[in-house]
């Protein structure tokens, strides 16, 4: 059956459409705000006339292809094309800062085809022992593995537990926002604002947080992203790098096996556990965040072992693993086959199908290490081009999501808080965590109630659970445990940081905190108005963030008077452009948006950013900004976003 299956899958328009598939999930991986599920949908359409088997060839090369197009975006510009990517950015970056964006993305390339390997041997090997497995997992369990997750964010968080926490909850309050998942509430703390009814979309707050905020940084900074003028980059360094670390790859393996065969969890789980797990066992920690090879390779062989992984139980169950493999399983179904054990029993086709994700994995390594060299060339562009071009793809993502421009004043809204968090040392990343596995968290806890009649006794009676809860705990109380265990004091701020760099930044992080406050107040304020059922678990979160916003707060308090007194002077940045008027150009781009049309406000804001950040080359200059508008108003077409029209003719009429 397998000869059968390769054979098949080996047929020259199989072999078209695979590679056809690898070409459109790295430029749709590229795209910021899209992602994996947002290609394999794009292109569901153009399967309908295929053969089934061509199909699901063509829909699983889009689906892993974009997973590393995300890299590429994340390890270059620190902007995730996706959630699945942003671990990528925690030591990806860093290393294109040091002149090794080319070796960062033969890691990506080489990582992602390892991990995808490793789950392609579990899928045909040992696929329905698992899913058995995952059968056995309960509500209780789901519950104990998402608030596992957030308790790894003090690691995420470099010894800051707190902070990690604090932004974890506020991650959460924002995911609360919309929808109530039990209830089927849909207007749940929108406060009488239409568009936040539906929820906030996560695609919205990743590009505020992450590639808004990043924006903002790159023009404050100016020259260009790589920070030094010449190394000895090379994208075949990327092999070595990957395999020298056997026990990484073991390690990242498994994590992220686990979680792509447990349904629902998804590949964002899957690589921000890998890199924190790893984080904690690797010999190579205290690099962590600075450009560590190991945290890249964890990040990417979790993420390329979970896109295989989470389609076990979509093709052994028919139960998706992911919001793609629902996708993916759409397609089956369309396809007039059911996901299953009826698919796993019909014929030389699913041997042909895992025979196509196998070329698919070794397609993507090679077009990964073929078009890397080329991508890390745009580490070179000066910010003053490369930041305005970022920011109208943010904008069009943005506002694809829902057609609405209230969503790309969000994202701005979100870029704020996330240029504002980085400015206060606050983890960025938990936020993020809290906000995607805020749903997964809060209808298992009802769930876990309901399953033991209302008593918490659920969470402490059930042993995978119990144990779950107990590793959470221990992760959670280790920073605060160690330096008792080492017979040092622990220290609020690190040594190494310089004291006037910190008290620069005291003044952000007490008006943060302030606003964090004002947050949670209105949270629990909300939350008073529903039923137990709807504002239980907010009440509960929202106390929790209050608690470590007030004592985040007064231990602040006599930190700024006592520096007062010293007269510790803040460090002026030299900055080429301010944030504030970053912040006011993003404005003017709405606005512009709005009354003139996507074309001519990205052709005006591009032209306007550049030059106000330094870059007068008006030859190069006009032509970007036309080429820009032209080539971004195709994309949209060519997508079928419907762009705003020209509302100022409307006025003037």
């Amino acid at each position: 059956m397998w000869l059968e299956g390769f054979l098949i899958a080996l047929k020259p328009i199989n072999l078209l459409y695979l590679l056809l598939g690898n070409f459109i999930g790295l430029i749709v991986g590229v795209l910021p705000a899209v992602g994996p599920a947002f290609g394999v949908a794009l292109m569901l359409p153009f399967t309908f006339g295929m053969d089934p088997v061509s199909a699901l060839i063509f829909l699983c090369a889009i689906h892993a292809t974009c997973a590393y197009g995300d890299s590429i975006t994340s390890i270059l510009m620190n902007t995730p094309g996706s959630s699945i990517s942003v671990p990528s950015c925690w030591d990806g970056f860093p290393l294109t800062q040091k002149g090794k964006g080319g070796m960062a993305l033969g890691i990506a390339a080489v990582g992602s085809f390892v991990g995808g390997f490793v789950g392609w041997l579990l899928l045909v090997a040992i696929a329905k022992p698992i899913t058995r497995f995952a059968i056995e997992i309960g509500a209780p369990e789901y519950f104990a593995l998402g608030v596992m997750a957030l308790g790894l964010v003090s690691l995420a968080s470099k010894g800051e537990t707190l902070k990690g926490i604090l932004w974890a909850c506020i991650g959460l309050s924002i995911s609360f926002v919309g929808g109530d998942p039990i209830t089927g509430l849909t207007s749940r703390f929108s406060f009488g604002v239409v568009w936040l009814e539906g929820g906030i979309p996560i695609a919205i707050s990743m590009l505020g947080l992450f590639a808004v905020a990043q924006v903002t940084n790159m023009m404050e900074q100016g020259e260009s992203i790589i920070q030094v003028k010449s190394s000895k980059d090379s994208v075949l360094a990327g092999f070595w790098e990957v395999f020298k670390r056997p026990a990484t790859l073991i390690r990242s393996s498994t994590v992220g096996l686990f979680i792509g065969v447990l349904p629902a969890l998804g590949t964002t789980l899957a690589s921000v556990t890998g890199y924190l797990v790893e984080q904690k066992y690797s010999r190579e920690k205290a690099e962590f965040g600075q450009g560590a090879p190991a945290g890249l390779v964890a990040a990417e062989v979790s993420k390329g072992a979970c896109v295989v992984g989470d389609l076990i139980p979509t093709f052994t169950l028919g139960i998706p693993g992911s919001i793609t493999a629902a996708i993916l399983m759409g397609a089956l179904i369309i396809h007039g086959i059911d996901p299953g054990p009826r698919f796993m029993t019909s014929g030389s086709m699913p041997y042909a199908v895992f025979a196509g994700i196998l070329l698919t994995q070794a397609c993507l390594l090679l077009t990964g290490i073929s078009v890397a060299k080329y991508f890390a060339r745009i580490v070179f562009v000066p910010n003053a081009i490369l930041a305005p071009l970022i920011v109208t793809l943010c904008f069009l993502g943005s506002y694809a999501d829902r057609n609405a421009i209230f969503d790309v004043g969000l994202m701005i809204l979100f870029g704020v808080a996330g240029w504002m968090s980085g400015r206060a040392k606050y983890p960025v990343v938990s936020m993020i965590l809290g906000i995607l596995l805020g749903p997964l968290v809060e209808v298992n806890f009802y769930r876990s109630l309901r399953i033991g009649l209302g008593s918490y006794a659920i969470f402490v009676t059930r042993p995978i659970t119990v144990v779950l809860l107990l590793i959470t705990f221990a992760f959670m109380a280790w920073p605060f445990v160690s330096p008792i265990l080492r017979g040092r004091k622990s220290r609020d701020v690190p040594p190494s940081e310089p004291e006037a760099s910190w008290a620069g930044f005291v003044a952000a992080e007490f008006c943060l905190l302030i606003l964090v406050l004002l947050f949670f107040g209105l949270i629990q304020w909300g939350s008073w108005q529903y039923s137990k059922d709807t504002g239980m678990f907010p009440k509960m979160v929202s106390i929790l963030g209050l608690g470590l916003g007030i004592y985040h707060l007064l231990i602040l308090i006599p930190k700024i008077a006592a520096r007062h007194r010293k007269g510790v002077e803040c460090e002026v940045l030299k900055t080429c452009v301010p944030p504030w008027l970053s912040f006011l150009g993003f404005a003017a781009y709405v606005l512009l948006f709005y009354l003139v049309g996507f074309p001519i406000a990205t052709a005006f804001y591009v032209g306007g950013a550049a030059w106000i950040a330094g870059y007068r080359r008006v030859e190069i200059l006009v032509p970007l900004c036309l080429v820009t508008g032209g080539c971004l108003y195709l994309l949209a077409w060519a997508l079928r976003i419907p762009l705003p029209e020209w509302n100022l003719l409307t006025y003037i009429w």
